[in-house]
């Protein structure tokens, strides 16, 4: 991600309508099963274990977020229920997708991986979005209307120059393969500092 920030900011502050115990419904892309991708991470952030002010994702909380749909307690079960039903007609038509986790990305809040071809993953996002539009009436489609698709390895937790970050990340790793074969809902909620979920639903890629 250019140009790099000069300075890490704290992640944690709180997003309007956050708090603690209160969830929100989101689209995952999990790497669960893939191992690439999973060492690719923990390459990361084995150069980045020596510096003060990051939290470390555990591989259990890997995720690529695609779409956050609204708060738990503004959605109704059966607009839930639609707008999955929804996401499964819509994904029936696609294909898996393979993509890669490429280049390391900072941020002044994060460092991530880059997804590679970055746009590959368009049709997935889109067909969601579509189906959020269509049954859910309480959502936050307009917060974030573009997307740069990625996945985390780290969350800066203080204010601080980001010379020692971009030092320890001289790194230029080979292209880990990511399968995209499902997208979750997960009914996630920030706990400290970490993101935990609930699964909800899984709904495969390419199944008429």
């Amino acid at each position: 991600m250019s140009p790099l920030p000069a300075r890490m900011n704290d992640h944690w502050w709180w997003r309007p309508g956050v708090r603690p115990g209160r969830r929100l419904l989101v689209w995952h892309i999990l790497p669960d099963d893939q191992t690439e991708a999973r060492d690719l991470a923990r390459q990361c952030q084995d150069k980045l274990a020596g510096l003060e002010g990051l939290d470390l994702i555990p591989s259990e909380w890997l995720h690529v977020t695609t779409q956050i749909v609204g708060f738990d307690d503004e959605i109704t079960p059966a607009e839930a229920d639609a707008m999955t039903a929804g996401v499964a007609e819509r994904f029936a038509a696609l294909s898996p997708v393979d993509v890669s986790l490429a280049r390391v990305w900072l941020h002044s809040e994060a460092i991530m991986l880059g997804i590679e071809p970055p746009r590959a993953l368009d049709p997935v996002r889109t067909a969601i979005r579509d189906a959020v539009a269509g049954s859910v009436r309480v959502h936050q489609l307009a917060d974030e209307p573009n997307w740069t698709p990625h996945m985390s390895v780290a969350y800066s937790n203080t204010e601080g120059p980001a010379t020692p970050v971009i030092k320890a990340l001289d790194l230029h790793p080979d292209p880990a393969p990511l399968r995209v074969s499902e997208v979750h809902l997960v009914a996630q909620e920030r706990v400290g500092r970490l993101y935990r979920w609930e699964r909800r639903a899984a709904v495969p890629l390419g199944e008429s």
